[in-house]
């Protein structure tokens, strides 16, 4: 019986591998499993699992009574799982469910959806690793993340806080409660890749304001939220995460990065040029006639030079700051045409 249940070989590599990644995770963390087909009616739902479906094994296997308080809920659960129901009839079920025996049933430690799949596609018997106890702590978290994990409709915010909640039980089992969770750790926990971990770190880490986007929905890519947290100017990542929630794409938010980053080193290039000018800062217009006086009395002027600056001391007023200003820029720009100088 259980040869039906048989990996297909037309699936993708990836397909493969990230099945074979999910019993490594099951091997790890749900103790000793063996693997057999159950009948469906001996398989039950958790009640100490928190439940996001209202769809209950029974609904699926024999249909939702119409007179169901519950009836509108249980149907949009049911039409969310008609997908995943028609691959397991075209294809059977390539991803085993974890369950614990319970008394003379096996309870779900993961794969709901899966298993109220089968019983809408009408399958009778479901693959399954069965636990001889009930795992707990880091052990249960994990295995429900490995299972929401296959959920194409998990928000970025239910796949955080499954993390959360698997960092919560890894550091109250280790008594580690002030240690920096690092990529490594996760990665280690959940199988992931450490890129992918290190983008949830950045996640976890973030601005206030991040953290409730994502929560509120607004933000969904990860490798968006990474691009705005490696930002280490505020202001850039200010106007980056703008950007974020107004709806730009990913594409069009790499592109301000770029030209943020463009401005950033030109602003870096100006600070460290070598300065050419000298500022007089603020001088009072008397003291500017001083030194105007003093230069044309001297001798390292032209006498064309000369002759320029006494007309343009005749027309200023130079008891007016603006009109001495004025004169003195004149005066500034003949000088430095570079050829005043005798």
């Amino acid at each position: 019986m259980v040869s039906k249940f048989r990996l297909d070989n037309t699936k993708s590599a990836a397909t493969k591998e990230a099945i074979t990644h999910t019993l490594e995770i099951a091997n790890n963390y749900a103790g000793e499993l063996s693997m057999e087909v159950l009948p469906l009616s001996k398989v039950e739902l958790d009640p100490d699992n928190n439940r996001e479906l209202a769809l209950t094994l029974n609904d699926a296997i024999n249909g939702i009574e119409k007179t169901d308080p519950e009836y509108d809920r249980k149907k949009q659960d049911w039409e969310s799982l008609e997908s995943l129901a028609k691959t397991i009839k075209d294809d059977q079920l390539i991803n085993p469910i974890y369950v614990y025996r319970f008394g003379n049933k096996c309870r779900l430690i993961a794969g709901e959806r899966r298993t109220l799949a089968s019983a809408i596609a009408g399958k009778k018997e479901i693959i399954a690793r069965i636990a001889s106890q009930r795992p707990v702590g880091t052990k249960l978290k994990v295995l429900q993340w490995v299972e929401n994990n296959e959920r194409s409709d998990l928000s970025l915010a239910e796949r955080v806080a499954s993390l959360e909640a698997i960092i919560h039980e890894y550091r109250k089992e280790n008594n580690t409660h002030q240690e920096k969770i690092t990529a490594k750790v996760l990665g280690d926990l959940t199988g992931m890749s450490i890129t992918q971990a290190r983008r949830y770190i950045l996640i976890f880490q973030s601005k206030p304001e991040i953290k409730k986007a994502i929560q509120e929905g607004k933000i969904e890519n990860i490798k968006l939220i990474e691009l705005i947290c490696t930002v280490k100017n505020s202001e850039y990542q200010a106007e980056l995460f703008k950007a974020a929630i107004s709806g730009l794409s990913f594409e069009e938010i790499s592109k301000l990065k770029k030209a943020l980053e463009c401005t950033q080193k030109k602003k870096k290039e100006r600070r460290g040029r070598k300065r050419e000018n000298v500022s007089l800062g603020r001088v009072r217009p008397t003291i500017v006639k001083l030194i105007v006086d003093a230069l044309v009395a001297s001798n390292v002027l032209e006498a064309k030079t000369v002759e320029q600056v006494k007309n343009i001391c005749e027309k200023s007023q130079w008891d007016d700051t603006e009109a001495a200003e004025k004169g003195f820029r004149k005066i500034i720009s003949l000088l430095d045409q570079g050829t005043s100088i005798a």
